[in-house]
């Protein structure tokens, strides 16, 4: 992983980053402010977990609701009405459309700026492609995934997000599986572990156990980040069991690159502070834990 840009982009999101046109134009802004600091001859672009999954609504021409669960069940009843599982029938009668302009959106990215890019965690089924079907649906199932590409623009694979919250359980999501969380590319060997998953060790231990060197966790945390948790602050426990642990006294695993979401949606506010660290040393972390910024280490 040796000259490497490894970089963590902290978004921040409202109602109006999600138009299409919108939408587009901030996530491209990001990578060119990121590739103004990049050093090394190899890239890789993390960007956090899940916001992406407000192209639904917003593709519905649909306003945020004073939560974050409001705002997806608006959308769900306004798309299908309420039949039986309206919810998950809603999702997946978009899914193709949001799909194909969320690929094309982080495909276009990674081949203008040359960099393996791990494009923002969604909800989406698995989309497939076969000559004579064209682009379809593989199951009924949704999973909050990430689709990760290479500086060519290829999808290398689709990382799945394993262990739920509560609130992912309540909204139909299905847990993936981990064996497409871990790439072998031409600058080494790396994983991919969705926000919640960081803090399971069995996790990180399969992760290390396959020869990752560098492990990728978008993340988004519907929590008040200076709020107390456990007798101490949700801030310090992320940081002690998340990354530090994760990438402590590992036999393969060194680099660990966690970009968090920051926004808001009604009352709800997506906040955290992005990091990246070598073996349980943070290298850089967020100024902030409420507003967008852009992390950059050269290996």
């Amino acid at each position: 992983m040796n000259s490497t840009d490894l970089t963590a982009v902290q978004i921040w999101f409202d109602q109006d980053s999600f138009g299409e046109e919108a939408f587009r134009r901030k996530m491209r802004d990001y990578v060119a402010e990121a590739s103004l600091s990049w050093k090394g001859r190899n890239h890789i672009v993390v960007f956090p977990e899940f916001f992406a999954t407000f192209l639904y609504p917003s593709f519905r021409k649909l306003s945020f609701e004073e939560t974050t669960a409001k705002t997806l069940v608006k959308y769900a009843i306004k798309n299908m009405g309420l039949s039986f599982n309206p919810f998950k029938k809603a999702f997946l009668r978009d899914a193709l459309e949001i799909e194909a302009y969320y690929r094309d959106v982080f495909e276009s990215m990674a081949k203008e700026f040359g960099t393996y890019l791990l494009a923002p965690s969604i909800l989406l089924p698995v989309v497939d492609t076969e000559s004579e079907k064209g682009r379809f649906i593989r199951d009924g199932k949704l999973y909050n995934l990430a689709y990760f590409f290479n500086p060519s623009g290829k999808v290398v694979t689709k990382a799945f997000k394993h262990n739920l919250t509560k609130a992912e359980s309540s909204i139909i999501f299905s847990r993936g599986e981990q064996e497409h969380n871990v790439v072998h590319t031409e600058i080494g060997v790396i994983g991919i572990a969705i926000c919640y998953d960081m803090f399971f060790q069995s996790e990180i231990e399969k992760l290390d156990a396959a020869g990752c060197e560098t492990v990728l966790v978008p993340s988004c945390n519907f929590a008040f980040w200076k709020g107390k948790l456990s007798g101490s602050t949700q801030e310090r426990i992320w940081f002690r069991d998340g990354p530090i642990k994760a990438s402590s006294g590992r036999e393969k695993i060194c680099y660990l690159i966690n970009p968090m979401a920051t926004g808001i949606v009604g009352r709800d506010r997506a906040q955290g502070r992005s990091s990246i660290w070598y073996r349980g040393r943070a290298l850089a972390v967020a100024r902030e834990f409420d507003r967008e910024e852009i992390l950059n280490v050269t290996t």
